[in-house]
């Protein structure tokens, strides 16, 4: 389901960028902006959701990732005190009774067991921290917002090139042109962050 959901947003978001374009031509073609500006703010919007969903997989891979090292280093941790246990063990077995050779055995075992589940515990999180890894490579979000980008600078190029309204209907329409201008430059602001 949750694939489902994903494959969803990002068909949505393609076909808004798509729509974007179509957008734009009748915008240009009929001089009304709200065309072109409506189906841009979906595609963005669109975007916005799929990168965030991305961060949130990064911070549960970053998550995994610190558990596996937090083990790993429990891990050979425990080997070095094995190996020094060891060591002890074979220098001290001629000087040793049975029962304090038994209680070293004993704590070595335990040792060993510790590293055997320690190691189990690493299995999940590995192939979790893989399986995050491949879904991670596979999104197409840094391509998605270079699309955008290229996106607002057409829009913006094509609206620089429409012919200039004619004063008495600026004069008429300051908040509007004004709202535009406003619209534009906080598009260009969020796609300066976006590419950050």
């Amino acid at each position: 389901m949750t694939n489902d959901k994903h494959n969803w947003l990002f068909i949505a978001e393609s076909v808004a960028v798509a729509v974007s374009f179509v957008g734009v031509a009748i915008a240009v073609l009929s001089g009304q902006m709200i065309y072109g500006l409506a189906p841009l703010a979906i595609s963005l919007l669109l975007n916005l959701i799929n990168r965030r969903r991305v961060v949130r997989l990064l911070r549960h891979k970053i998550s995994d990732r610190t558990q596996i090292d937090n083990l790993s280093r429990d891990i050979q941790t425990l080997s070095t005190e094995l190996a020094q246990l060891k060591q002890h063990h074979s220098d001290l077995a001629n000087l040793v009774s049975r029962e304090e050779l038994s209680a070293v055995v004993s704590t070595v075992e335990a040792i060993n067991e510790q590293q055997k589940g320690l190691r189990r515990s690493l299995v999940p999180l590995q192939s979790k921290l893989d399986e995050l890894n491949q879904k991670f490579t596979q999104r197409p979000e840094l391509e998605q917002i270079e699309t955008l980008a290229g996106i607002i600078v057409a829009l913006k190029q094509t609206i620089d090139q429409l012919p200039q309204p004619e004063r008495t209907s600026v004069a008429l329409n300051p908040e509007r042109v004004e709202g535009l201008e406003r619209a534009i430059a906080q598009i260009q602001q969020e796609l300066k962050q976006l590419q950050q």
